[in-house]
């Protein structure tokens, strides 16, 4: 009967040994989930498109947004912050769109050039397997340089403004890390209003007006459009 005692403590002995060996075995290893691998990736993309600003009184859909039409190009980075929210940093350029004008009796053919930094925060919601839709917010400083024609020769002028936006578009996954897309923004941003009687030689004007004569810088609500191919690092 003494040798019970013994062989209970032995067997409990071993049964905590077992015990140790097999609980890091037994052990699920943590593996990261698809959402936090998501959160650390980056991608880059370039983008096309063009804006029109909003001709004050015209109630018409499309030809009422062509007034100051510039087309462009560009270069944008984002970073996922989760899943669905992410930032995004921008470089682009624009140039006046000479071939289009909203109302060539009246239009002034100003001359515009503008280089656009800007930053956004946005979301992006899964709407297929294949397709993604996303909203986003931001805004950035627009440094243009604008001239337009007085007899002769020229009048010119750079401005820096600041800029405001709202936008929404779809991307459609390609292959596994590539994407190509479209968005819509409506933009609050610099806009210049010329008086084309006051830059007709007949005005009155004895020499070349200066650019504060000419120029009217004030607030705008253009349209923009824009076509891009994303990748993901």
């Amino acid at each position: 009967m003494r040798s019970f005692p013994r062989s209970v403590a032995r067997l409990s002995l071993c049964s905590l040994a077992a015990a140790a060996l097999a609980g890091p075995a037994a052990a699920e290893p943590e593996r990261p989930t698809p959402d936090v691998a998501a959160v650390a990736r980056w991608d880059v993309g370039a983008r096309v498109g063009g804006w029109g600003y909003r001709r004050e009184g015209d109630a018409q859909p499309v030809d009422g947004w062509r007034a100051g039409r510039m087309n462009g190009v560009g270069v944008f980075g984002s970073r996922a912050l989760t899943p669905r929210l992410f930032v995004e940093l921008g470089l682009d350029l624009y140039a006046t769109d000479t071939t289009v004008l909203a109302s060539p009796s009246t239009d002034v053919a100003a001359d515009r050039s503008s280089g656009l930094v800007s930053a956004a925060i946005g979301a992006r919601m899964p709407l297929t397997r294949w397709l993604r839709g996303f909203v986003q917010v931001g805004g950035g400083v627009e440094a243009t340089r604008v001239s337009v024609p007085y007899g002769d020769t020229r009048v010119r002028d750079s401005r820096v403004f600041p800029d405001g936006f709202i936008g929404a578009g779809l991307d459609l996954k390609l292959a596994r890390a590539t994407y190509i897309g479209a968005s819509f923004r409506m933009l609050v941003m610099g806009t210049f209003t010329y008086d084309r009687q006051r830059l007709d030689m007949s005005a009155g004007w004895v020499t070349t007006p200066t650019p504060d004569e000419v120029f009217d810088a004030t607030p705008g609500l253009a349209a923009q459009g824009q076509f891009f191919l994303r990748h993901e690092l």
